[in-house]
């Protein structure tokens, strides 16, 4: 089975590679401590199975890798670069959810107090208890707004979309189970953040002033146009190859043939709430709406550097981020079970970030903690070791949630670290490029 999967990978790739045209290998950058990141990098450029992106790495709150390869627009040959930014997919929901966990940190929000407190419609149709963590746990049933609605709708007639939101009835009994909202936490969050909000500023406006701006992270929730030049042309896999491409994993091809075949489906409902293609990300006045389910738009190096203040427990140099009180309950998971959208995964969701237990008897129960997105994005960190990791791409692939091998690595490749950096470190880096 594992030669017939690699055949058929292969087969895959070369099919979906065949029509592009070859151009040069480029890799770029820096990784003092970390060598044996920048050769699997330069190993994944040349072989092609890494055309454009950037890997950055934060120890102890400092720079150890900051790399780019591979180009940025493959059709003009413009090359990727150190502040070449892109769309983070559903990475930008982690990001989110450190913004409504600085709100808490502010006394603006409570976990545990109903979404209702805030925003009063919203507790209609059996919506009144869903708690603040509930809907940043995917624990409120509310995947599907009925009929697939535009992101210009949102934009454009924000009164008459939070009336849409507010009529909802959730598919299951919320806070029994959890099911991932892949569209609509952005709607239902960035409305929460405006009715709680003392100046009632949306969540673009909030996180550039509240985290964006005064810790210096490059990371825009929603591109402002003049520097739409900055971002990576998104290249995105047609239907018939993301079928090619799903077949050489049985959660990928379930997870297809739902949203492909059953249209009835929770994974179907949850998958197919725009009437978009990923393509109209390429339009710079989408990228420019900020929806925080996955229109972030950031630097792997803005990603990794957010996330380094939750590898510090909230506070690098002497700048806090978060308090403690508030950093732990960030760390803390609500519930692990099977996921209802994402059927063939057990799944571990706190206040808005995944958890993911580290594959090593030897470090049983200690977790890396973050938020994957489409098409291979990544954003996470370990406290334990005071890392923190972002990786982007714009050439996306059918994988999400963190088990793109452009990002994991060749298996069975070790990263070996500066002697100054301990063994254990050493261990839980190899779980990032595994």
């Amino acid at each position: 089975m594992g030669d017939y999967t690699h055949t058929l990978h292969s087969g895959v790739h070369l099919c979906t590679q065949t029509f592009r045209t070859k151009l040069p290998p480029i890799v770029e950058g820096i990784s003092t401590k970390f060598r044996k990141v920048a050769e699997t990098l330069r190993e994944n450029v040349e072989s092609g199975k890494e055309r454009g992106g950037a890997f950055v790495v934060y120890h102890r709150g400092e720079v150890v890798v900051d790399m780019w390869a591979g180009y940025a627009d493959p059709e003009a040959g413009r090359r990727w670069a150190s502040d070449t930014m892109s769309v983070a997919f559903s990475t930008t929901k982690g990001i989110a959810a450190i913004t409504v966990a600085r709100m808490v940190d502010r006394g603006w929000l409570d976990y545990k107090k109903p979404v209702a407190h805030y925003w009063p419609g919203f507790a209609q149709n059996g919506k009144g208890e869903i708690t603040v963590e509930q809907l940043l746990g995917h624990q409120g049933g509310l995947v599907s707004l009925g009929n697939k609605t535009s992101l210009f709708d949102y934009r454009d007639n924000q009164e008459e979309f939070t009336r849409r939101l507010e009529k909802v009835t959730p598919i299951w009994k919320p806070g029994t189970r959890h099911g991932y909202h892949a569209i609509t936490y952005g709607f239902y969050l960035d409305t929460l953040v405006r009715m709680a909000d003392p100046k009632h500023r949306n969540m673009t406006q909030l996180f550039r002033e509240e985290i964006a701006e005064p810790f210096g992270i490059d990371i825009h929730m929603g591109l402002p146009k003049h520097l739409f030049y900055h971002a990576a042309r998104g290249q995105y896999m047609s239907d018939f190859e993301n079928l090619l491409a799903s077949m050489t994993s049985w959660n990928q091809l379930s997870l297809f043939c739902k949203f492909m075949f059953y249209p009835e489906s929770i994974t179907a409902k949850a998958l197919t709430v725009l009437d978009m293609k990923n393509s109209g990300l390429n339009d710079p006045e989408v990228m420019s709406i900020g929806q925080s389910a996955f229109i972030g738009v950031a630097t792997a190096r803005g990603i990794a550097k957010l996330y380094s203040y939750m590898a510090m427990k909230g506070i690098v140099k002497g700048r806090q981020l978060l308090k403690p009180e508030i950093w732990k309950l960030m760390t803390t998971p609500l519930r692990t079970e099977p996921d209802l959208v994402i059927t063939s995964a057990n799944l571990s969701w706190g206040r808005g970030i995944g958890f993911r237990e580290l594959p090593y008897p030897k470090y049983k129960g200690q977790n890396i903690i973050g938020h994957p997105g489409y098409g291979g994005q990544v954003g996470q960190f370990d406290h334990v070791n005071q890392l923190a990791v972002g990786y982007i791409t714009n050439h996306n692939s059918q994988y999400g949630i963190w088990d793109d091998p452009r990002f994991l690595g060749p298996r069975g490749r070790s990263v070996r670290l500066s002697r100054r950096l301990c063994t254990r470190i050493e261990i839980i880096v190899q779980s990032f490029i595994y």
